[in-house]
């Protein structure tokens, strides 16, 4: 099968959040509800995927707290059902290393700074304008492209690379299995496009990799198993 000639999209249903807050959590919730999905893919690495889960599980407010991530509400509105949650996303460790490698001393100094200008205007999303929200983040994102065009390319480029690459590979492992069910993928809005594009010219993919020296490693597949039956 010649992967270049293979639009994606086709199998992959792309849902942009805005992390944390009440009404990404309430959407994550709804979507997932709605597609029921074999296969969720999460825009999580592993240590953060059990800080989240670990954290929630301890907390006495479980259930009621404003802070729980979309993304671990999704991965729990899956219940005990026959379902893959896929962790698609750069560990921290590696966001950190590329950085190191690709800024100087005063750059990373800064990077909070840096990372201020990616969040997603909240306020607005939690009212419901969801459009305006994300073209004001999409703003802020360009503004950081131009200022720090190295942090841009690891929190932006590079990660959307990889998590297109996870996603086209968990695409065939699907349909080699001749399982055509779609995927769902949870992501950040600022990442959608970017991967919906890589997804559309998947030849891209390699040569993005390869330009950003970007080794590909397979995604962390955690496996939930239905334990009850009617």
């Amino acid at each position: 099968m010649k992967t270049e000639k293979i639009n994606y999209n086709d199998y992959i249903n792309i849902i942009g959040t805005a992390h944390f807050t009440r009404r990404s959590i309430k959407e994550a919730y709804e979507v997932v509800k709605t597609f029921q999905p074999i296969d969720l893919a999460l825009e999580l690495d592993l240590k953060r995927f059990k800080r989240l889960n670990t954290a929630c599980l301890a907390c006495p407010r479980r259930g009621s707290c404003r802070g729980l991530c979309e993304f671990t509400v999704a991965a729990e509105t899956l219940g005990n059902v026959n379902a893959n949650i896929w962790l698609i996303d750069m560990t921290e460790e590696e966001m950190r290393d590329r950085i190191r490698r690709n800024t100087t001393h005063f750059e990373r100094l800064h990077m909070p700074m840096y990372r201020s200008q990616l969040e997603n205007p909240t306020t607005l999303w939690e009212r419901g304008f969801k459009l305006e929200a994300i073209k004001r983040s999409k703003g802020s994102i360009e503004r950081l492209r131009r200022v720090r065009p190295n942090v841009w390319q690891v929190l932006i480029d590079e990660r959307d690379t990889l998590m297109a690459a996870r996603l086209r590979w968990i695409v065939l492992k699907r349909l080699r299995e001749q399982k055509n069910n779609k995927v769902l993928a949870l992501v950040g809005a600022a990442h959608a496009d970017g991967i919906r594009k890589l997804l559309k010219n998947p030849y891209e993919i390699e040569e993005e990799l390869k330009r950003l020296g970007l080794l590909f490693t397979k995604p962390i597949l955690i496996r939930r198993v239905a334990v009850g039956g009617d």
